[in-house]
């Protein structure tokens, strides 16, 4: 019998196809083709704990800060958070030097206050990438001063000193009263701080790292300050307060709500300081504290505050060592330029053998040389030079020349 290779190559065919399907759907069953698990839940956006917390006391406030919290306590970027709390407990301070640290576990609910900032307020005291806000502290929180001494009493004229009499046998000597104590004032409670941060949806960090504080009465701010526009800046002037360790200058534009950090310390000695930072253009409002500890930093309230429009009233330096050339047919001047940072140029006055000075240039010059041509032989001129910036402010003249014409 013989057999059709046709046929036979057909069934081989159909074979192979078939195979190859079969291994198909083997593949389909083994990658996951079927019922697919849960969804993952989303990462959860819990801030980054505070690590660089600060404090300070300035009057009967206690003011906070903290860099803005931007990334996640996963890593991941953060989208904004919403409010801050500050927790507090309160425990006896120690005879002296620094509180120890608590656990922040052992805070009791009843000396916890929370205390959150809404978001208004929050952009309202943003400094840059810092927060900075304040809590009052409680009325009576302070340290008491100390009562100054009573003043000594005057010693009366020591008396002529009688002979003892011997005392019987088995009397008692008496004892001689001791001196009274120096007042020992108590120190106030000592109070412990920790911030959470509380991102948009709601999700709090842990706690941050902890200060704490023994309030104390705060100093006396200065009460006169007074603020001067010059060339080179700003000058700050205030009265001095007795007993300050230093004080504090602050600053701000206009348009903002607070201040930030202090733009300057000055030592207990100064009474002024120029802000050379400032610009012109612009208003600002400066403000003096006086402090009497440095750790933690505990200074004055804002007694008074003093605001300035810092506009560019000022002149620049009259050009010097003006020297006129006589040449023919005209008169060369120059001169030594004027240093200021805001220089627009130079305006050339000049006059004739009559009449008063007139300007000649219409427009200031950039160059500190200028040649006039518009003049006649055998005659005689005079010239001055002043400087203009580019507010507009024009210098005095400087020294006159005279030049006369072959």
């Amino acid at each position: 019998m013989s057999s059709d290779p046709r046929r036979l190559t057909q069934g081989l065919h159909a074979a192979g196809l078939l195979a190859a399907a079969l291994t198909v759907l083997a593949v389909l069953a083994t990658s996951g083709c079927g019922k697919q698990g849960p969804p993952l839940p989303p990462l959860r956006a819990i801030p980054a704990p505070t690590r660089d917390l600060t404090l300070r006391q300035q009057g009967t406030n206690v003011l906070f800060e903290l860099t803005y919290p931007k990334t996640s306590a996963g890593g991941q970027a953060l989208d904004g958070i919403k409010a801050v709390e500050v927790w507090e407990a309160v425990q006896p301070a120690p005879a002296t030097g620094k509180p120890l640290p608590l656990d922040v576990k052992s805070f009791s609910p009843i000396a916890k206050k929370a205390f959150q900032i809404t978001d208004a307020e929050v952009g309202a005291a943003t400094f840059g990438d810092h927060l900075i806000f304040s809590m009052p502290l409680p009325a009576g929180a302070t340290t008491p001063v100390a009562p100054p001494p009573a003043p000594a009493a005057k010693t009366p004229a020591p008396a002529p000193t009688p002979t003892p009499t011997p005392a019987p046998p088995g009397t008692a000597t008496p004892a001689v009263p001791a001196a009274p104590a120096a007042p020992i004032v108590p120190r106030a409670p000592a109070r412990f701080y920790a911030v959470r941060t509380i991102s948009k949806n709601g999700e709090k960090s842990d706690f941050s790292n902890q200060l704490s504080l023994i309030p104390k009465v705060p100093p006396a701010g200065p009460d006169q300050v007074s603020t001067t526009g010059r060339p080179d800046g700003v000058l700050v002037e205030w009265s001095p307060v007795q007993g300050a360790l230093g004080y504090a200058i602050y600053r701000r534009n206009a348009q903002e709500k607070g201040h930030g950090q202090p733009i300057h310390p000055a030592g207990a000695t100064e009474k002024s300081w120029l802000d050379n930072t400032a610009r012109f253009g612009q208003s600002y409002i400066y403000a003096v504290t006086s402090f009497n500890d440095r750790d933690p930093f505990i200074e004055s309230a804002f007694a008074s505050e003093r605001e300035i429009h810092y506009n560019d009233r000022f002149a620049p330096p009259p050009p010097a060592e003006l020297v006129g050339l006589g040449e023919t047919g005209r008169i060369r001047l120059v001169w030594k330029a004027s240093e200021a940072e805001d220089l627009a140029g130079y305006i050339v006055y000049r006059r004739g053998p009559q009449g008063d000075f007139t300007r000649i240039t219409a427009q200031p010059l950039t160059a500190a040389e200028y040649v006039d041509t518009a003049v006649k032989a055998g005659e005689t001129y005079s010239y001055r030079v002043t400087a203009i910036d580019q507010t507009g402010n024009e210098s005095a003249p400087g020294g006159e020349v005279r030049v006369a014409l072959p």
